[in-house]
């Protein structure tokens, strides 16, 4: 065999099993480890609290789950992570958030890719919502920077947001571009996110054997809407709490608003 057919073989066998590998690396299910920073806003100046919650943690670590193909993501908290914020702080944090207005908080995001929609499972006011908008593409910076997260090789994308600096790595050898919520639209499987040169989020364990089946069937019930129109009913709400804290304080008596049929 001459030199340039050998080596037009060996670049035709080489091609063929990196794109196996992309194949087989299509789909699966990644564990993250993303560390929460509790927030008790003004209280954590006030000398009385900073001594009763001085044993307290500041920070928690809690587990979630992606689920991916090339055309379909699932992001949500690991069922099997038992990790609870203590009592003490949940009641101090409860306290902290008394008075002030109510928060949408995101509990699973579904990716569909091929559509470029994601739809977010969000619990507002003691309510489930599904919501429903275009993935926005996040104005990434590629660098040269390199990493290694378990296995993978990762190559590290940089944006700035309201003067943090946000790295993800992600890696090409898993050609799915996906991650945890609020950190994709790269060529690769994001692993681990910094805030500052800080990991805040990172992958503890992929697994390429499972392969996931009707993400969007995953979605607990609750009310469709689209993003315009869900922070348009946040906005109503807030501005019926904030009314009614005003007539609170000129002793009207209104209570917080919130619970089911509102």
């Amino acid at each position: 065999m001459s030199t340039i057919k050998k080596s037009l073989f060996l670049l035709l066998i080489s091609s063929f099993s990196i794109s196996l590998r992309a194949q087989e690396n299509s789909s699966g299910q990644v564990t993250y480890e993303q560390i929460a920073v509790y927030d008790l806003g003004d209280y954590q100046s006030n000398p009385r609290w900073e001594a009763w919650l001085a044993d307290q943690p500041k920070s928690g670590k809690f587990g979630y789950l992606l689920s991916f193909t090339t055309a379909a993501a699932f992001y949500e908290r690991d069922p099997s992570d038992n990790a609870q914020m203590p009592e003490k702080l949940q009641s101090a944090l409860r306290k902290a958030n008394y008075n002030k207005p109510p928060k949408a908080e995101t509990q699973e995001v579904y990716y569909d890719l091929d559509k470029g929609q994601q739809t977010e499972q969000i619990e507002f006011m003691t309510r489930n919502f599904q919501v429903t908008s275009e993935m926005t593409s996040t104005a990434w910076r590629l660098t040269s920077k390199k990493k290694k997260v378990l296995e993978y090789v990762c190559t590290g994308a940089e944006m700035t947001k309201e003067n943090v600096v946000y790295t993800a790595w992600f890696t090409s050898e898993i050609p799915v571009s996906s991650g945890p919520s609020g950190y994709s639209g790269l060529p690769g499987l994001v692993l681990a996110v910094e805030k500052n040169e800080e990991i805040f989020i990172l992958a503890t364990k992929v697994d390429l054997s499972i392969k996931p089946q009707n993400l969007e069937g995953k979605l607990r019930a609750g009310k469709k809407m689209n993003r315009k129109d869900f922070d348009q009913t946040v906005a109503d709400k807030t501005e019926e709490f904030m009314q009614s804290l005003k007539n609170k304080s000129k002793g009207g008596g209104a209570k917080r608003l919130g619970g089911k049929g509102q």
